[in-house]
């Protein structure tokens, strides 16, 4: 059984996974740099060192999901 995706809805799914990735980028990296005011402001659960795993764990992914995106019309081309 083969499913398959249009267009429309590889790239919703790719600008979809693409503005987590980078919300969680912004986020981690805020963590590291403030960690006092972004430990505070979550109570406790983002540390500095929470924070630099996350930001470390996501490069990779973030960076394949940013290529997609980028070449995207190259990748969809007919």
């Amino acid at each position: 059984m083969k499913i398959y995706m249009d267009k429309r809805t590889f790239k919703k799914l790719v600008h979809f996974i693409l503005i987590i990735l980078v919300i969680m980028v912004i986020i981690s990296g805020l963590g590291i740099s403030y960690y006092q005011i972004i430990d505070t402001i979550t109570l406790g659960l983002l540390g500095k060192d929470l924070a630099f795993k996350i930001h470390t764990l996501i490069f990779i992914p973030f960076l394949i999901i940013l290529l997609i995106h980028s070449f995207m019309s190259w990748i969809l081309e007919e």
